[in-house]
């Protein structure tokens, strides 16, 4: 069976004898993953009807009635049961010792960690490379041992969240609104031009984007907040996690790979008014701010414009992630290869 690398962060979260919740998109592995690493939690699914309606007609007892640890999955399918838990945290010993899964986002004040298909490190069955270690070492060679089956096809939210999240007439035209945005992957998002090429209004442009989001498909970057004495693009960059778009695919594989180690990444864009353009700003605390390129083919103005972007940052480590492998640049610029991620 695969090794996923968050049931070490969710061990350690469990520990805390405080309720934790693992959200993400279908056929992520989340059920698999909590029922392997912890099999004395009673399995509480929500997709059985009658646990379903005890869960939304009265959520205080159906938490009461818990005897020891248990697992509640697909928690999105009990809203009540979702808004009482934000609302009350748990008190009760068991309840305070509650496994929760949703594939669709949340907002929940408990413990929460995000997980997604297996990333090509967990596949090929290697350490990922960590956020900490981008920009500053490059990881050697390794010779992994053969690659994991092929995970299977993920379930499409459109069959199974869709109807619950937004009201939509023509199915078609939701699923046409869905590819056209992907197409857009690593763009900065215009609502507006992409509600006039779908011939919709903005405003359902919006809640469309907002289903996209909540099921987990596409990965919003916000600018970074680090003006350096130039006029910023302020609109939100998009990137799908499905995406053949090699920027996308950079980033949303360096995303997967902090959730899955238990971290919250704070990812960025940088672009000004010029076009100077920094696809990845990183931005962790008591840490100086990493850039990242991602770029298929590696190009000498590429590695010019991220130098110049150190400079006006006052940074002395960046890193280009191109489709090759190739000899680390001087100055403090590292280079990787898609598949070291």
């Amino acid at each position: 069976m695969l090794a996923r690398a968050l049931a070490i962060p969710l061990h350690r979260a469990a520990q805390l004898a405080a309720p934790v919740l693992v959200q993400g998109p279908r056929s992520a592995g989340k059920t698999t993953l909590l029922r392997r690493e912890f099999p004395a939690h009673t399995y509480l699914p929500l997709d059985d009807a009658a646990l379903r309606q005890r869960a939304r007609q009265d959520p205080a007892t159906f938490l009461a009635h818990l005897r020891g640890p248990a697992f509640v999955d697909d928690l999105h399918r009990a809203p009540e049961l979702a808004a009482y838990l934000a609302a009350h945290p748990p008190a009760h010993p068991a309840a305070q010792r509650l496994m929760l899964a949703s594939s669709r986002r949340l907002a929940l004040p408990v413990t929460t960690f995000e997980l997604y298909p297996p990333t090509p490190a967990e596949l090929e069955r290697r350490p990922p490379l960590s956020l900490a270690m981008l920009g500053h070492f490059v990881p050697a060679p390794l010779s992994p041992p053969p690659p994991y089956p092929a995970w299977p096809a993920t379930r499409s939210y459109l069959d199974h969240d869709l109807a619950a999240l937004v009201q939509v007439r023509d199915r078609d035209q939701f699923e046409r609104f869905a590819h056209t945005a992907a197409a857009r992957s690593g763009q900065i998002l215009d609502q507006q031009s992409l509600a006039r090429e779908c011939h919709i209004s903005h405003r359902t442009a919006v809640r469309w984007l907002a289903v996209l989001d909540l099921c987990f498909a596409s990965l919003r970057l916000p600018p970074a907040p680090l003006p350096l004495g130039r006029r910023l693009h302020r609109a939100p960059k998009l990137h799908f996690h499905a995406s053949e778009n090699f920027e996308s695919r950079a980033i949303t594989t360096l995303y997967r790979n902090a959730c899955h180690a238990g971290l919250s990444p704070r990812f960025h864009y940088w672009k000004d008014s010029n076009g100077l353009e920094i696809p990845l700003v990183l931005m962790e605390e008591s840490a100086p701010p990493l850039p990242v390129v991602p770029l298929a083919e590696p190009h000498p103005v590429a590695e010019a414009r991220l130098r110049r972007w150190m400079l006006l940052a006052r940074v002395d480590h960046g890193a280009l992630i191109t489709s090759r492998p190739g000899p680390s640049r001087r100055g403090g610029i590292r280079r990787y290869a898609l598949d070291q991620l």
